[in-house]
């Protein structure tokens, strides 16, 4: 039941899933066995757990809850003894002494710590919860002692953010990571080589700049504890604010800062009837304001005016619809009057509105992109006109330049093509009649009837019945065991055989005479995980039923089948 070289520290009565049983804290791993059980159904390295919490003193039930790094995995011990809380105790301490054991060794950069050379103290203590970020990631202390040790400066490095970031996006990334480099199979580096594309791709999308956002600005107050009410102006407010009204900005550039503060300048402006047209009704009882009341005419007047005709010369000649415009003046097309903006009621109330919204996003696309100065010369390229209408199919075929071959005796060449003739002809004294019986007879002596149907045997037809019956199994869903198999269980053989398959990569990669030690530690991983992590399967398989037990032999068969032929080739 037990590993070689396990001993056990800590052993109490506890249920778990409502089953009785006991559970032990040894000196690799937790683990709990039921009542007349023969192998653990729980099994918890010390690596993986972690935190761990408990109820309040004096509850009805005394539980301990173990979580472990997994994502979204977690136990809950409820002790059954009459010394229920005293037992309980003595495993939170005896947790809370190997999680920070273990939380020291990663702030000293894996070492383990000159105070560690003793056996830990299960006595009593405070529980200390491991606070991992993210699931198989080191510590930021560690991280920085690490990136010091490379020359990174006293904080982690760039790619070492990347790194986290990443791992913190894609949990079956994290988890590959927990076996692999926190089992100690690869290295950091190593597990990273291959996955160098995943680090650029990230980093790009991080400095990435955003453009500025083309909704429209709506400032809300906040009130204060003296139910005063106040307005945030940062610089992108006000850069905002600016860009939506460019009246307001030549306000601004006009008074601020000689003639009026900034603080001032945006105090009147709230207060002003510029500010308050569009809440509420508000804006008629609001005091005068000369240079709002300025900025209110001029931006109404804006809004009123229809925008400046577009001239078309820079505009190139294929796209613009207007050089064609008189072709179409006695043909059934005609403009469709109803479609002019302004022509009805409902359209004039909204065209200042519209002009407001259009023009707003027009400055913001200028603001990025920056304003695009006309080409004359691109309009006007009548060689790039010329090439687009310009069909080669409808233009006169130049004659090419070429040698005619001549030849006079065109019996002589063929016969020279299709080799010496002569010798099918039928020799002087044969009989063409005798050539074909002989033919004849030959034929027939391979047992060859042309007068009776064909008949395909017995054993050709349950041939083809077995090939089409073996296409169709192929073709059908694969019984994987996720039906039968609980989901967490069943996450856990999908880690295990994605954790063999990253090493079977490493292993494969490391066939170079310069790599032989590598690829020996491969080989050693391979089976470690083998031996360990699909017995540990098997066992969790089996104490939940026959049925998932095969299930779980189905499922680690065709994972080591898969792996068998990738070793071999």
């Amino acid at each position: 039941m037990w590993e070689t070289g396990e001993t056990i520290t800590l052993q109490a009565p506890a249920l778990f899933r409502k089953k009785t049983g006991t559970i032990y804290l040894m000196n690799r791993r937790l683990a709990w066995v039921p009542q007349s059980g023969l192998a653990p159904t729980v099994s918890i390295k010390h690596d993986d757990i972690k935190s761990l919490f408990v109820n309040a003193a004096g509850s009805e039930k005394v539980i301990l809850k173990i979580v472990e790094i997994k994502p979204d995995t977690n136990h809950n011990f409820i002790f059954s003894s009459e010394s229920a809380s005293e037992d309980r105790e003595k495993f939170k301490a005896g947790i809370t002494s190997i999680l920070s054991l273990r939380q020291q060794r990663a702030l000293n950069g894996g070492a383990t710590p000159s105070s560690s050379g003793a056996a830990p103290s299960y006595g009593g203590g405070s529980p200390v919860i491991s606070d991992t970020s993210a699931p198989g990631t080191p510590k930021t202390q560690a991280q920085a002692k690490l990136g010091a040790r490379r020359g990174l400066g006293t904080g982690p490095s760039q790619e070492l953010k990347t790194r986290l970031a990443l791992l913190k996006q894609n949990k079956e990334l994290a988890g590959l990571h927990r076996d692999l480099v926190m089992g100690k199979h690869v290295s950091e580096e190593e597990f990273w080589e291959n996955r160098k594309h995943l680090i650029e791709n990230k980093s790009a999308m991080d400095h990435q700049q955003k453009g500025q956002s083309s909704a429209w600005l709506d400032l809300k107050p906040e009130t204060g504890e003296s139910n005063d009410v106040k307005y945030v102006m940062t610089p992108q407010v006000i850069h905002s604010v600016c860009q939506q009204y460019p009246s307001i900005k030549r306000a601004y550039d006009a008074y601020v800062p000689d003639k009026l503060s900034e603080a001032e300048f945006w105090k009147r402006y709230f207060q002003s009837r510029f500010f308050h047209r569009s809440r509420s009704g508000r804006g008629a009882n609001e005091p005068d304001d000369d240079i709002f009341d300025k900025a209110l005419e001029e931006d109404e007047e804006e809004t009123k005016s229809a925008p400046k005709r577009i001239k078309l010369d820079h505009i190139n000649k294929l796209v613009d619809l207007s050089t064609t415009e008189e072709d179409h003046l006695e043909s059934y097309t005609s403009p469709e009057s109803t479609m002019a903006a302004g022509r009805t009621k409902e359209s004039k109330e909204a065209m200042p509105l519209i002009r407001r919204f259009n023009r707003y996003a027009q400055r913001v696309l200028n603001s990025t992109v920056g304003l695009k100065k006309p080409s004359k010369g691109d309009a006007l390229d009548m060689n790039g006109v010329e090439r687009a209408i310009v069909l080669e199919d409808l233009q006169e075929q130049q004659e090419s330049l070429r040698i005619v071959l001549d030849i006079q005796d065109t019996r002589r060449y063929f016969e020279s093509q299709g080799g010496d003739v002569r010798s099918s002809k039928i020799q002087e004294g044969q009989d063409p009649s005798t050539i074909l019986l002989q033919f004849y007879n030959e034929f027939t002596s391979q047992g060859v009837e042309l007068n009776k149907p064909f008949s395909i045997p017995d054993t050709t037809f349950d041939t083809l019945m077995k090939n089409v019956k073996a296409n169709r199994a192929k073709m059908s869903p694969p019984k994987d065991g996720s039906q039968v198999l609980p989901a967490q269980l069943y996450q856990e053989a999908l880690s295990c055989h994605s954790a063999g398959n990253e090493i079977l990569r490493h292993f494969w990669a490391s066939t170079g005479l310069d790599k032989a030690v590598k690829h020996q530690r491969m080989i050693e991983s391979l089976k470690k995980i083998r031996d360990e992590n699909v017995k540990s399967l098997l066992i969790q398989a089996s104490s939940l039923g026959t049925e998932s037990l095969n299930a779980m032999k189905m499922v680690s068969d065709i994972a080591r089948g898969r792996q068998d032929d990738r070793m071999t080739g």
